[in-house]
């Protein structure tokens, strides 16, 4: 795995982060436009994306990788992938349901769902690029560690003391840490062969989490709980992120 990809994936981020910032760009005008429009300008989109994708990069299989068999698949290390894209959702869930009830009152105001996902976005995408620098000078498994322990620790002080924006920027600044590590985490612990069913195992957690977090939580959250179980979650995907063996 090269060094860089951390970084490389950063630019991924910054451009997921800035579009994340400004929903309202899908939602008032492409989507005003109907149907026929919406389908037709994402399509497009699409095309052009994988136009890129091609002119940058053409689909061949490596001379090296061609007569090797296939390697068996790392079961183990699936399930470590699986419960850290599992966890770390359920620490983020829980983290943004106590900053939203915390924070509701300070911008007086019924959206404040809206403005800490615009907040969050815009401080992810400019901690991006120093992240994935970061993550290629240090190495990327503790970068996400420390991007870990970080948040986990604001999120201690939080118990404590009122979050402000500033707190709110610094878990960020962590979060860039780990979401640029996840997928060169993921292909680290993957053989030839089977990055893909690595992604899709992290993606399943991620999605599971959300399913269950929704159904099972339907009545609320007290504050306390918001803020102790998203450093539980977190401390578990340290152990996911430690226990594993590279392939």
């Amino acid at each position: 795995m090269p060094a860089e990809l951390p970084l490389a994936f950063s630019f991924v981020t910054l451009a997921g982060g800035l579009i994340s910032a400004f929903p309202g760009v899908a939602n008032t005008f492409i989507l005003s436009l109907g149907p026929v429009w919406a389908f037709a300008i994402t399509s497009f989109v699409l095309l052009a994306a994988a136009f890129t994708l091609r002119f940058l990069h053409a689909p061949e299989i490596p001379t090296e990788l061609q007569n090797l068999k296939t390697p068996k698949i790392p079961f183990q290390n699936l399930s470590f992938i699986f419960l850290t894209g599992s966890s770390i959702t359920w620490g983020s869930l829980f983290l943004m349901n106590g900053l939203g009830k915390t924070l509701k009152p300070q911008f007086n105001t019924n959206d404040v769902t809206a403005i800490m996902l615009c907040i969050i976005s815009l401080a992810l995408a400019f901690t991006a690029l120093p992240a994935g620098f970061c993550a290629t000078k240090v190495g990327n498994g503790r970068a996400m560690l420390g991007g870990i322990i970080s948040t986990i620790f604001l999120i201690v002080l939080m118990v404590y003391m009122p979050p402000e924006i500033l707190s709110i920027l610094f878990i960020a600044a962590g979060f860039s840490l780990i979401v640029n590590g996840a997928i060169p985490f993921i292909l680290e612990l993957m053989p030839p062969h089977w990055p893909g069913l690595g992604i899709g195992s992290y993606f399943g957690g991620f999605s599971l989490a959300v399913s269950v977090f929704g159904y099972v939580f339907t009545l609320g959250i007290t504050m306390i709980v918001s803020y102790i179980a998203p450093a539980l979650a977190f401390l578990l995907a340290v152990l996911c992120i430690i226990l594993p063996k590279s392939q």
